[in-house]
C-alpha cells in the first residue's frame, strides 16, 4: 500500500523545504561559502539514487563540503563519466566525488546510466534555483515531489509540470477509499489539445485541470477504473472526456507496429503511448502507480518507490540468453507469461535448459520428470494414489504437449504452481511443479539467500537461463548463478 511510505517520505522532504523556502526568501544572491545547504544536497542526492537504485552502492571518494558559490549557479556544475571498470559512474557535484555502480558485477543498461544522468541533473537545477532567479521553472520545481519531477525529466513531455500534478493526484486517490474499497484510476496525457481520435471536438470553456483537488470531488474515483477507462487531458493539463482506453489505441495508433511486451491488462495503455509524445499513468487495482511512454510500460512505483523497468532492454538481454530454439517465439512466450503473472502476483520460476540430458539427471527428480514412463503403483487401491501416481496424475494434463501446442492462460496457470516450470530450446515441457534438486555446493555458496524460489532460480541458472516471478509482482532474471535484472 502507498499510504504509510508515502507519508514518511512526506515528512523527510519538510526539512529539505523549509531550508528552501528560507533561501528562496532571500532578496539577494548569497555569495562565498555555503556548506550547510551543500550538505542538504549531498544528503538529497545520496538518498534520490538509493530511492531509485535501491540495490546500488554509492560511495564517497572525495569530499569538499565548503564551495564558492560564485559562478556555479549560471550553468551546471556537474559531472558524470564511466568509471575505470566501465560497470558504473563516477559523479562529480558540489565538491564531492562519488562512485555509483550497481551491486551485481552487471554494467548499467544505457537507460540506467541516463536515469542518473537526470536525477543529478534534477537536483542541480533544483539547487541553482534557490539562487538564480532566472532560471527557466524555477518556482514549479519547488511544488511538486522531487521523484516525480524526475519521472518527467526522464520522459520529457511538451509540458514537463502535468506529469507531476497527475502523479499527485493518483497519490492521494491511492490514500482514500470509496464504499470501503480501495479505488483505482488513470489518465492519458495527450500531447495535442485536441483529442486525436475525435479532432473535431474542442475542450469545453472552464475545464478542470485534473490535479489533486478533483480527487475531492465525491464520485471522482469511480468515473475512470483505470484499466478499461481513462481521463484524457490536453496539453494544457485540463481534462477533455473520458474514453475507452482499449477503443483509443485502436482509433489513434498503429494496431500492426511491434509492441515491446506489456502485462496483459496494459497492453493498449502502452499502445496508446507508442506514438505522438502521449503519456499514460494508472493507479492500479493493486495500489501501483505505473506509467506508460514510447509504447512500453516505463515506471513503476510499488513499495514505496520508483523503478525504472525499461521492459525493452532486459526483454533483449532474456532473448539474447535464451538464444536459439526451434519455435523462435519461446523467449517471448515465457517472458510475457512472466510479466502476467507478475502482474497477478503470482509466484513463478521459469527455467530454460540448454543440455536436456543433464537437466533431467541432475536437476529434476525422478518422480518430477515427465518423460518417465508411468508404472502401475498399488492397482487394487487406485482411490489412494502413492505421490508418485499423484504427480503423474497432474503430469497427465499437459503430457504430450510443447509450448507451440499451450495456450497462454494454461501456461500460466501451470506455472502458478509451487515448484518450477522447466522447459528445453524446443520447447518441449520437461516438468512443471517440481522442486528442483539443489547441489550442495551451491547450498554453500547461497546460505545468505532468503527464500527458496530465489535459491532454487539460482541453482538452476547453471543449467541455463532463469524467469522468477515473486509473489509481489517482482520479476528477476538469473544466469550462470548471478542476478543479471529485476524489474
Amino acid at each position: 500500500m502507498l499510504a504509510e511510505p508515502w507519508t514518511r517520505s512526506l515528512r523527510l522532504d519538510r526539512g529539505v523545504i523549509a531550508r528552501e523556502h528560507a533561501l528562496l526568501a532571500r532578496t539577494e544572491r548569497p555569495s562565498g561559502p555555503i556548506s550547510r545547504v551543500v550538505g542538504l544536497y549531498q544528503a538529497l542526492l545520496r538518498r534520490t539514487l538509493e530511492h531509485f537504485f535501491p540495490d546500488s552502492v554509492l560511495e564517497v571518494q572525495g569530499d569538499r563540503s565548503v564551495i564558492d558559490l560564485d559562478g556555479c549557479v549560471d550553468e551546471p556544475c556537474y559531472r558524470i563519466r564511466d568509471d575505470g571498470d566501465h560497470l558504473g559512474l563516477d559523479i562529480e557535484w558540489l565538491g564531492t566525488k562519488l562512485t555509483f555502480r550497481p551491486q551485481s558485477p552487471v554494467p548499467l543498461l544505457p537507460t540506467e546510466r541516463r536515469m542518473v544522468d537526470t536525477i543529478v541533473r534534477a537536483l542541480d537545477m533544483r539547487f541553482r534555483g534557490l539562487f538564480d532567479q532566472d532560471l527557466a521553472g524555477r518556482l514549479e520545481r519547488f511544488q511538486y515531489v522531487t521523484e516525480d519531477l524526475i519521472i518527467a525529466d526522464f520522459i520529457r513531455p511538451v509540458n514537463p509540470y502535468r506529469i507531476p500534478a497527475a502523479l499527485e493526484a493518483l497519490r492521494v486517490a491511492a490514500l482514500s477509499t470509496y464504499e470501503n474499497r480501495r479505488v483505482s484510476t488513470g489518465a492519458l496525457l495527450l500531447s495535442t489539445n485536441s483529442d486525436p481520435a475525435d479532432p473535431k471536438r474542442a475542450n469545453a470553456e472552464g475545464a478542470p485541470r485534473f490535479n489533486a483537488r478533483l480527487t475531492a470531488i465525491k464520485g471522482f474515483h469511480r468515473l475512470c477504473d483505470g484499466v478499461n477507462t481513462l481521463f484524457l487531458v490536453d496539453r494544457e493539463g485540463e481534462m477533455l472526456r473520458m474514453a475507452d482506453i482499449e477503443r483509443w489505441s485502436a482509433d489513434v495508433q498503429d494496431r500492426e507496429a511491434p509492441l515491446a511486451p506489456c502485462p496483459r491488462p496494459y497492453v493498449s495503455h502502452a499502445r496508446a503511448t507508442q506514438a505522438g509524445g502521449h503519456v499514460c499513468l494508472v493507479l492500479t487495482p493493486s495500489q501501483d502507480i505505473k506509467v506508460f511512454s514510447e509504447g512500453t510500460m516505463l515506471f513503476s512505483l510499488s513499495d514505496a518507490r520508483w523503478r525504472l523497468l525499461d521492459i525493452p532492454s532486459k526483454f533483449a538481454a532474456w532473448r539474447d540468453a535464451v538464444g536459439a530454439t526451434t519455435p523462435p517465439e519461446l523467449a517471448l512466450w515465457l517472458f510475457q507469461a512472466a510479466l502476467n503473472l507478475g502482474e497477478a502476483r503470482t509466484g513463478a520460476l521459469f527455467v530454460v535448459v540448454r543440455d536436456r540430458q543433464r537437466a533431467l539427471a541432475e536437476l529434476i527428480a525422478p518422480i518430477d520428470r515427465m518423460t518417465e514412463e508411468v508404472a502401475v503403483d498399488d492397482p487394487q487401491d487406485p482411490e489412494n494414489l502413492s505421490p508418485r501416481l499423484a504427480k503423474r496424475a497432474l503430469h497427465h494434463a499437459i503430457r504430450g504437449a510443447d509450448l507451440c501446442d499451450m495456450e497462454p492462460a494454461v501456461l500460466e496457470s501451470i506455472a502458478s504452481l509451487d515448484g518450477a516450470v522447466v522447459v528445453d530450446t524446443e520447447g518441449a515441457v520437461l516438468t512443471f511443479g517440481a522442486i528442483l534438486r539443489i547441489a550442495p555446493e551451491t547450498l554453500e555458496l547461497v546460505r545468505s539467500v532468503q527464500g527458496a524460489r530465489t535459491l532454487a532460480a539460482l541453482a538452476a541458472s547453471e543449467y541455463g537461463p532463469v524467469l522468477k516471478v515473486s509473489q509481489d509482482g517482482y520479476i528477476t532474471m538469473f544466469l550462470k548463478g548471478r542476478r543479471l535484472w529485476e524489474l
